[in-house]
């Protein structure tokens, strides 16, 4: 028997390496197989203050230093974002498919943690797929409702040895696998699918942003597939899974299946109610009045079965209706004995005040009072079974005015329960708590909306951007750039020709005074050590 076989077309595969923008900051090499080109990532061979450092690195214990922040110290400079094109092209089909397979032939050095593929930004993670090298893990970062969340896979990639990885998201349902072998599947938040505005999201290769989460070792095929069972590109000796429906396909399947049993059902209940009407006209003839509950009923007799209901007998069939009642003007009615619809009782008044019926109030701390029919009804709290016991002396307790209980000095109101917002502090005060929205935010506390300082220049909620720099807005701060988008080492001032640190002076002391620490570092750790 024939088996279908998945097709793609280019429109349905983004290949990302061949849409970079930088042709720098990798090396071409022959990659798991020579149908596409492959790149290898590395840092700089430049010696520098910071080939230097590394060089000391190389030459301690193990274990005295972190090994992760000496990497990215040479790939710095490192910008693999793919082209505008490319970025508003794989944005869009996130935003329109709810299938979606990202594909990465991979070889990462051992001990590297870095960023395979990631839609982000120098602030925000929107989704990214990182390997973690010492901790033999793959990370899924993702937001879900403006929030991070990541999921977690158990897996060593990080071994210098090619692997194919594929991460398909169908629905909510996140599928791993490697090598062509199906390793997880996990139920996770709806991811969004539309970063926020004005987060200048860049797509990169290799890493995360700029500067964090770089990758080292070689990739290949880096690719976004848009048809269903996307995996199947890169092992197509597998493709009879094709036959099976995926999650988004099950759940459309499964909405229509609900909508023909609804259908049915229907139609059932329709069929049923003719049959029935069917068979009472055949016995019209011979049948002159109603059987109801066991009686018999004349035709033409009315009968009330509730105080609600009312019954006839027309034509040999008993019609019941349930009496529909007047609207009431009242907050509290009531029902009555023997009657069918509510009625609205008198109100109450005392103190020069009217009060409805049902209507509670409290005359005096500790006394609540109840309207009931015009007449008022009230009881006393009993603080010992009403009031929360106190673990506090008697001298230590406070009691608030307009309320009955007493609460212990120092009681944390926040712990107990607060409705501040997400955004905000919230202060124990002596008798309660108060809601604070933090900085860069406006609101009463319970309701906390970000600010957008770049609107006013100075103030409580303005920027303070000066000289050449452009003021950005960013959730819940902001960013003073220079024109041409860099971010200056003054943050609040940008000079005419810029400013270029690398070869600066204060770059240079920098170098001469690294070297020097980590020359005397390097004794120290000798001379500890017990070599003199």
């Amino acid at each position: 028997m024939m088996k279908n076989r998945c097709v793609y077309s280019k429109r349905d595969v983004l290949d990302l390496i061949s849409n970079l923008r930088s042709r720098t900051g990798y090396t071409n090499i022959t990659g798991q197989h020579n149908l596409t080109s492959a790149i290898y990532l590395q840092g700089s061979p430049e010696f520098t203050g910071a080939s230097f450092l590394v060089f000391f690195y190389m030459l301690l214990p193990a274990g005295s230093f972190p090994s992760e922040w000496v990497p990215e110290v040479l790939d710095s400079s490192r910008y693999l974002a793919v082209t505008e094109t490319m970025l508003n092209e794989s944005l869009r089909i996130l935003k329109d498919n709810s299938e979606l397979t990202f594909l990465i032939t991979m070889k990462q050095e051992k001990g590297n943690s870095g960023s395979l593929l990631a839609f982000s930004s120098e602030v925000l993670r929107f989704f990214e797929i990182e390997s973690k090298g010492l901790e033999d893990e793959l990370r899924i970062h993702y937001s879900h409702d403006q929030h991070h969340y990541i999921s977690t896979f158990r897996y060593r990639l990080a071994d210098d040895k090619w692997h194919k990885l594929a991460v398909t998201l169908s629905g909510n349902h996140v599928t791993l696998y490697v090598d062509c072998l199906k390793l997880y599947e996990k139920i996770i938040q709806t991811v969004d699918r539309v970063p926020p505005q004005s987060s200048n999201i860049q797509l990169f290769v290799g890493q995360q942003n700029r500067q964090h989460a770089l990758f080292r070792g070689g990739l290949q095929d880096v690719q976004i597939v848009t048809q269903a069972h996307g995996h199947l590109l890169q092992c197509p000796e597998t493709s009879q899974e094709a036959d099976c429906p995926t999650c988004s396909h099950y759940k459309a399947l499964q909405h229509q299946v609900k909508k023909l049993s609804s259908l049915n059902q229907n139609l059932s209940l329709k069929l049923q109610k003719a049959e029935e009407r069917i068979k009472e006209l055949e016995q019209c003839e011979c049948h002159k009045g109603c059987i109801y509950n066991g009686m018999s009923k004349n035709e033409g007799e009315e009968w009330h079965p509730d105080h609600c209901t009312l019954c006839s007998c027309k034509n040999g069939t008993v019609d019941c209706k349930k009496e529909d009642c007047p609207p009431v003007k009242c907050d509290h009615p009531t029902f009555r004995e023997g009657q069918c619809c509510p009625q609205c009782f008198t109100n109450c008044f005392t103190d020069g005040k009217y009060f409805k019926h049902g209507e509670s109030f409290s005359p005096k701390v500790c006394v609540t009072c109840t309207c009931n029919d015009s007449n008022i009804e009230c009881h006393r709290m009993d603080l010992e079974a009403s009031c929360p016991n106190l673990n506090c002396p008697p001298e230590k307790r406070l009691h608030i005015e307009g309320e009955c209980c007493p609460v212990c000095e120092g009681t944390n109101f926040c712990g107990l329960g607060n409705n501040c917002h997400s955004n905000a502090t919230c202060i124990n005060l002596t008798t309660r708590f108060a809601c604070q929205c933090l900085p860069g935010y406006r609101g009463d506390g319970v309701h906390c909306e970000d600010v957008n300082e770049c609107l006013t220049q100075g103030g409580k909620y303005g920027h303070y951007c000066n000289g050449q720099t452009v003021c950005e807005n960013t959730v819940g701060s902001y960013l003073c750039k220079c024109p041409s988008g860099r971010i200056p080492e003054d943050p609040y001032n940008c000079t005419e020709s810029g400013y270029d640190f690398a070869n600066s002076a204060q770059a240079r002391a920098w170098d001469r005074t690294l070297v020097v620490t980590f020359c005397s570092l390097f004794v120290g750790i000798l001379w500890v050590s017990g070599i003199r």
